[in-house]
């Protein structure tokens, strides 16, 4: 199959012509008329080429072959067509053009790949003041009261600007991402930073996508007449804001140098009661952080609170601080990374490089759900969203060709498999295994001897075993070492990766202040009746479902909660499990 550069470049060019704004750059804001001609015309192309496609309930389009069915597996590959006001033509389509043209290249070889393109709605936050809309509501981390929170420009909310557009929130559960049907997600992105440019290198497999937290700081201190107040009576806010935002961005600088890609901006600033012969007595401005570990995001946010505090207290202001965003720092799926370098390798490209995006993708809210990586694009001179952005053809071309080589291959491996445990010796399958269940590596320790295993489901069962056999106190202990859902873990960043994922993948990462009150309040009754942690399987409910098990688990006695977390537990650490090993049998172990 040929990947023709040509017709990627009219497709780039054809898109960025659909815009409010002709002459001044790209501007498609979610569910208006150029939206909804841009995403037509990517549907029209996939039709000649054989293609089916449906909407889904929260507005993203999926286009498949025509014999390729819904539920069989297949590839995941796409991004978004919104764009912020003025931008440039080739973020986020770059990632629609590119499985669009994989699609028609295979179409007119006759071959049916197992992929999947889709179009997610409203990523770039700029229409409804909020990111990865179609993506969140899609994977169940956004609720249906935060999209009708969310605006537009003519004050409508998500649901209401969508309804004609296949938004149905009655369907959102029926809907949502069915894991199952997908090998993993390969997002094709340009990079939007200078790097890659400036270090001549076409494309990079992206290993991680930074954190980001988000909040409105309001100062407020005291408005009054600016020739007759002396300086040293003042009580100015927009001056202590000055402070803040210098503060910041040197506190950024710093954390910068420990750990590279970490950035603190101030976008937004309202000034109160913003007359020239007035001394500002309220301020209220935005702050966007991002790193690319959790721990970084913990670091920087106690010192962003830190340090807006202590300003104030020093002016005589007051201050408030609130968090209206925070998404994990995510990293990729290893496998999938490894199937793109594979693929690149395979197709004499080399070995390509790899990178963290600064920037948050789709990807970041899928990759809980679905193995996931990204491939970036050049961006020359890291220029992005402004009409001078531009990437060369030839490299989304070599990004296409590597994506169409990743899918024509058997399903990426998982990272081990079940002979290699067979044939570790102790030390090596506790250090492997050591993680399925949360800081309870001593069950590894005791399964060891019980190889070899004739299926991941009788490792399974070998491993549960030694709790079951285990004394009372080893039990608590294993009940103990899992995190409070929610709790101060959570909140500063330091759970283990898997409870990281797991909880994200249930929606506890996007909580409202109400909710995340409801788990702290639970959290602590339940502890203090039972004196454990409240567990349950994250990744088989949704927040609410977890929520509403707490009243009626709270009415157990303590021995029926034991028997709950034990059960909740052999849940968790059968999926990890099927996340980790491959039962590849070999002829002796059968």
């Amino acid at each position: 199959m040929q990947i023709n550069a040509e017709r990627i470049s009219h497709d780039l060019d054809h898109i960025a012509a659909i815009t409010e704004t002709p002459g001044a750059g790209s501007s498609r804001p979610t569910f208006t008329p150029q939206w909804v001609q841009a995403r037509d015309y990517v549907i029209e192309q996939a039709t000649r080429a054989g293609c089916k496609h449906r909407i889904d309930s929260a507005g993203n389009v999926h286009i498949r072959p025509t014999a390729l069915p819904w539920e069989s597996r297949a590839w995941l590959s796409g991004s978004h067509i919104d764009s912020v006001p003025n931008g440039g033509k080739f973020d986020g389509v770059t990632g629609i053009v590119v499985p669009l043209e994989v699609l028609r290249a295979a179409y007119e070889a006759g071959i049916t790949l197992p992929l999947e393109l889709i179009i997610f709605a409203e990523e770039e936050g700029t229409t409804f003041n909020l990111g990865m809309l179609g993506s969140r509501a899609w994977c169940g981390t956004l609720n249906v009261e935060r999209l009708t929170s969310v605006r537009n420009r003519d004050g409508k909310n998500y649901l209401e600007a969508g309804a004609n557009f296949g938004v149905d929130p009655s369907k959102f559960s029926a809907d949502r991402i069915n894991p199952a049907h997908y090998c993993g997600l390969i997002e094709v992105h340009v990079e939007q930073g200078p790097a890659m440019w400036e270090q001549n290198i076409p494309v990079a497999v992206v290993t991680a996508i930074n954190g980001r937290r988000q909040y409105v700081c309001t100062l407020r201190g005291t408005a009054n007449h600016a020739g007759s107040t002396p300086m040293n009576y003042r009580k100015d806010a927009l001056a202590a804001a000055a402070m803040v935002m210098l503060s910041l961005e040197s506190c950024a600088i710093a954390m910068h140098r420990q750990q590279p890609g970490t950035v603190i901006t101030i976008g937004r600033l309202n000034v109160e009661p913003n007359a020239i012969n007035v001394i500002p007595g309220c301020v209220k401005f935005s702050i966007d952080l991002r790193a690319s570990t959790d721990e970084m995001i913990a670091k920087c946010d106690a010192l962003v609170r830190q340090n807006i505090k202590g300003i104030c207290d020093q002016r005589g202001l007051t201050c408030e601080i609130v968090q209206t965003e925070s998404l994990p720092a995510m990293p990729m799926n290893q496998s999938v990374c490894t199937a793109i370098r594979a693929a690149a390798r395979r197709l004499a490209v080399g070995e390509i490089a790899q990178t963290t995006s600064g920037a948050l993708h789709d990807a970041a809210i899928v990759a809980p759900f679905v193995p996931t990586a990204m491939l970036f694009v050049a961006s020359r001179d890291g220029i992005s969203h402004n009409p001078d952005e531009f990437s060369r053809i030839e490299d989304i071309t070599t990004a296409a060709r590597i994506l169409a080589e990743v899918v024509r291959q058997p399903l990426v491996a998982k990272t081990l498999k079940l002979s290699q445990l067979n044939h570790s010796d102790r030390s090596e399958f506790v250090k492997l295994l050591g993680g399925v269940f949360e800081h309870s590596p001593w069950i590894a320790f005791g399964a060891w001897p019980k190889r070899p295993f004739s299926s991941i489901q009788n490792l399974h069962e070998r491993m549960c075993d030694i709790v079951t056999t285990a004394e009372e106190e080893a039990k608590l202990s294993l009940i103990n070492a899992h995190p409070d859902l929610v709790g101060k873990l959570a909140q500063a960043g330091e759970l283990t990766a898997e409870s990281t994922r797991e909880q994200s993948a249930a929606g506890l990462s996007q909580l409202s202040p109400a909710e995340v009150e409801a788990f702290e309040k639970y959290n602590a009754e339940y502890r203090g009746k039972f004196g454990f942690p409240f567990v349950i399987c994250a990744r088989d409910n949704k927040k609410e479902a977890i929520l509403a098990a707490f009243p009626q688990r709270l009415m157990n006695t303590a021995q029926q909660e034991m028997t709950t977390a034990l059960t909740e537990i052999y849940k968790i650490a059968w999926l990890r499990l099927c996340d980790l090993v491959e039962g590849d049998l070999v002829k002796d172990e059968a």
